[in-house]
């Protein structure tokens, strides 16, 4: 899938791993969710998203633009929580940037990010989140399988069925 998927103006396309881009995200992401992310710094961070190439295989980043200009990304990884290591793929780093936000761009990027684990042969997609970000992810149909102590925080577990979705 290294064809670009338009949403209105929004246009997503996986991350070129050759650009600039990577290091920008990584910085992004890894200000945001820090060792959340399962790396000790952003350079290391950067690592993983330079190997998402655009081929058929996890990592996968997938970036927003408008216009031409980075508005947002996502991951799609086999793994996430360390603690469950028996669920795979996971939804990762939904990142949107403040001047995009509300504007459906988290949206876009969580169906694009859903027709690609469905392309790659998955049933299922996980995520966990906190805060009100369940509600959330509940509004677009995911549901939640159980809540824990991860990375001394209280997080939801959530699971996207994508057989749902593809019907």
């Amino acid at each position: 899938m290294n064809d670009a998927i338009s949403s209105g103006s929004i246009v997503i396309a996986p991350l070129d791993p050759s650009s600039a881009l990577p290091a920008t995200i990584a910085a992004l992401q890894f200000s945001l969710w820090g060792r959340s992310t399962g790396y000790s710094s952003a350079n290391d961070y950067e690592r993983l998203l330079r190997r998402a190439d655009g081929t058929s295989a996890l990592p996968a980043v997938l970036v927003a633009w408008r216009d031409g200009r980075f508005i947002g990304s996502i991951n799609l990884l086999a793994h996430e929580m360390t603690t469950r290591p028996h669920l795979s793929p996971w939804l990762a780093q939904l990142l949107v940037l403040e001047e995009a936000r509300r504007q459906g761009v988290g949206r876009a990027l969580i169906e694009a990010a859903s027709v690609r684990a469905t392309a790659l042969g998955y049933k299922r997609l996980h995520l966990y989140t906190s805060g009100t970000l369940p509600a959330f992810y509940q509004s677009l149909g995911w549901r939640p399988i159980e809540t824990t102590d991860y990375l001394g925080k209280l997080r939801t577990v959530m699971a996207f069925d994508l057989s749902t979705e593809a019907s």
